[in-house]
Formats: C-alpha cells, sequence, structure tokens
C-alpha cells in the first residue's frame, strides 16, 4: 500500500479544514435568514407555525393579509364581503420567544399567540428545533380555521357582536401546540449570492388544529391526514444580495397550501392558494368551504430598537435644522441693525451734532454688542454645518432693540 507524502497529507488536512470553516460560515450566514408572518398569526410558512425564532430581541413583523371568499357565488359582493382580512403584529424576545396579536376579520375580534423555543435549530447539527406554542388566547372562543365564526349581527336592539349557531360546538381558545423544525443548505445559486436553503416542520395541536365542530364534511371534505398533524417546508433563495424568494408547501391539519413570498429589505408581498386538494367552487359547506381560495399578504420587518433609535435621528436633524435656519435669520437682523448703527456712528464721528460723546460711546458699546452676538451665531452655524454637537448650549442671544428707528442724536 503506498504512503502519502507528508506534503501531500498537510495540504489536504489543510483544504479540509478551510472546506469545514467555509461551510459553518455558510451555516451561520444561512441561519440568519427569517421566515415570514403567516395569513393569520406569527413567523411561519403559510398558516402552519415553525420552531423558529429570530436570536435578535425585538425583531418584529407587521402582516396584513387577505382571504378571498366568495361565498356567494353570482351575486355583486363588497369588498368587505369578498374579502376576509386579518392584521398581526409578531415580536420575538431575546432568541427564544415570540409575542403577538391578531385582529381578526372586519368587526373586529383580537387573539394573542406566542412561541417558546425549547430547543434552537442550527445547520450542520442533527437536532432539530423544539418550540411550543399557542394562539387565538382571547374572547373569540368559537373561531374556526378561517377565522369567520364571530361577526356582527342585526336584531331588534341593533347591531351586537355574536357568533353563527353553527359553530357552538367549537372551542379554539386558547390553540394548544407544538412543532419541530429542521433546517438545511442547498448551496449558493452563483457564487456573489447568499446561499439557498430549506426547512421541513411537523407539529401536533387541538383547537384550530383539529377541532371541525361536528360540522364533518360540510367544513372539510378532505386533506386530513392524521387529526391535529400539521406539516410543511420551505425552499428560500436569493434573487439578489438584498432580497428572497420563498416557496411553501403545507399540509395545515386540514388543508394542503401552497405560497410565494418575495422579500426586498424587510418589505414582503406573498400570493397564496388554499384547500388545494378541494378544486374549484363546489356550493357546499355554506359557500365557504371546500373550494380552493386565493390568498394575498402584505408585510413589513424591522427591529423596535432600530426603528426607535432612527426616529430619535430625524427628530434631532429636525430640531438642528429649525435652529440653522434661526440662526441665519438672526444674522441678517442683526447685520441690517449693524448697517443702521454704523450711520448713525459715522455721523457722530463727523461732528454734524455737538456734544454727543456720551452717545458716540454708546453707540461703539452696542455694535460691538451685536458683533459678538453675530460671531456667536456664526460659530453655532457652523458647528451644526460640520455635524459638531457643542460641548454646551449656545447663550441666548441678546435680542434686538424693538424697531422703534435710532434714538434721535442730542
Amino acid at each position: 500500500m503506498r504512503i502519502m507524502r507528508r506534503g501531500v497529507a498537510t495540504l489536504t488536512c489543510v483544504l479540509a479544514a478551510t472546506g469545514i470553516s467555509a461551510a459553518n460560515a455558510h451555516a451561520q450566514q444561512q441561519q440568519l435568514d427569517p421566515y415570514h408572518g403567516t395569513l393569520y398569526f406569527g413567523t411561519g410558512l403559510v398558516t402552519t407555525p415553525v420552531a423558529w425564532v429570530s436570536k435578535t430581541p425585538y425583531d418584529s413583523w407587521v402582516t396584513i393579509s387577505g382571504k378571498n371568499l366568495p361565498s356567494f357565488p353570482g351575486q355583486k359582493m363588497g369588498f368587505g364581503t369578498l374579502w376576509n382580512s386579518n392584521v398581526a403584529l409578531d415580536v420575538h424576545l431575546f432568541g427564544r420567544a415570540s409575542v403577538g396579536v391578531t385582529a381578526y376579520d372586519q368587526n373586529i375580534d383580537f387573539g394573542f399567540f406566542g412561541q417558546v423555543l425549547l430547543v434552537p435549530d442550527e445547520l450542520g447539527k442533527p437536532l432539530p428545533g423544539i418550540a411550543v406554542g399557542f394562539r387565538n388566547l382571547g374572547s373569540a372562543k368559537h373561531e374556526d380555521r378561517f377565522f369567520i365564526a364571530h361577526d356582527v349581527h342585526y336584531d331588534s336592539t341593533g347591531y351586537v357582536k355574536g357568533f353563527d349557531p353553527r359553530y357552538s360546538k367549537f372551542s379554539t381558545a386558547p390553540t394548544f401546540y407544538g412543532v419541530v423544525t429542521k433546517q438545511f443548505g442547498l448551496g449558493p445559486m452563483t457564487a456573489r449570492l447568499p446561499g439557498a436553503s430549506g426547512s421541513f416542520s411537523i407539529g401536533y395541536g387541538n383547537g384550530l388544529f383539529s377541532e371541525d365542530g361536528d360540522l364533518g364534511k360540510a367544513y372539510n371534505r378532505r386533506g386530513t391526514i392524521v387529526k391535529g398533524m400539521f406539516l410543511g417546508g420551505r425552499i428560500l433563495t436569493h434573487p439578489s444580495l438584498n432580497s428572497s424568494l420563498d416557496f411553501l408547501l403545507e399540509n395545515d391539519g386540514f388543508d394542503f397550501n401552497a405560497g410565494l413570498i418575495y422579500d426586498w429589505r424587510g418589505l414582503s408581498v406573498g400570493l397564496y392558494g388554499t384547500e388545494l386538494e378541494e378544486g374549484g367552487n363546489n356550493h357546499t359547506g355554506f359557500e365557504v368551504y371546500n373550494y380552493t381560495k386565493f390568498n394575498v399578504s402584505l408585510g413589513y420587518s424591522g427591529n423596535i430598537i432600530d426603528i426607535s433609535r432612527g426616529v430619535l435621528l430625524r427628530a434631532r436633524i429636525t430640531d438642528l435644522t429649525r435652529e440653522q435656519q434661526r440662526l441665519n435669520a438672526e444674522i441678517q437682523v442683526r447685520g441690517r441693525r449693524i448697517a443702521g448703527l454704523e450711520v448713525a456712528l459715522r455721523k457722530a464721528q463727523a461732528g454734524e451734532l455737538a456734544g454727543l460723546a456720551n452717545k458716540r460711546a454708546e453707540l461703539e458699546k452696542s455694535v460691538q454688542e451685536e458683533r459678538d452676538a453675530i460671531r456667536r451665531a456664526e460659530e453655532r452655524l457652523r458647528q451644526i454645518q460640520q455635524n459638531q454637537t457643542p460641548s454646551s448650549p449656545a447663550p441666548t442671544p441678546t435680542p434686538p432693540p424693538s424697531s422703534g428707528g435710532t434714538p434721535p442724536l442730542n
């Protein structure tokens, strides 16, 4: 058997170590790719959660979604009837937890949600991420999976909030779940772009993931794999350095859903198809369930701390700009005042008026005071223009005398 030369063996070890280091660095970079907001709650796939929490404290997501519900085919419907909208705010804390609130439909009902990451998922390690969480913590106890059960009704007393009696057997507030997620790297699309990644999640939950309110096939004809079980996956790519494109596929316990999300610098737009297994409108299930639906979402993600710092910086810039404008106006006013004082001083110096020695001294003192005030204002203006903060606030300039004209000279 041949023995590898020492130099070749050393080079091989170096290349292997370099490859492992590059793979670890690449894995750490990919780990930073966030998930986006779901149609109803916090970060995840189309509607299902994932075992992931941002490592940066106070990262936040705001998501507005709409589901097309042509529940009365052939009839003219307004936007509020044709589209069921939801708004969700999700905040991640200390790399281990997330909390948020959702406003359901246009009426509006509220539901809180949250998640705790028990084990974080990391690329290159066999152990998956594990998380537990809850959804729909609030007064909307009979919500269905589309969040349309609670509504506003008209009776003899006027408009009142309540729920359709058909949903009386739903008890989904709160809903609890557990989920496992594993991410994996797919390599970069090009040498200049970040690497693509994928993930797979599987979980189990009660309430929104399993209850049908004894409605049977009117609520869901097909699509359930195992009652209460949900699963799904994501493929994430980077068309450019500042954008990402997500491909999503899931089963939420009742339906197969798919989605496409494009993100640019934290601004995202999503297009989704839900209940894909059902096909077109079958006119069953209250004209709401058992047919494929079109969904859209708009989202924004950012960090609360960074946003607050930006707001404070803009306020500071506004204050400095106003002070700059005030100083420019003050310089102009005092310049005109000096011109008038110099004219009066020249008349006194020329001897056109007798006995004005004392008046001449007062005028000279006034001129000097005005020049000192201009000098201080110009120094402050220069500091602002050079983005320098003075060690102590500029003294309040002496206001120019009232515009009553130069007093007569005796």
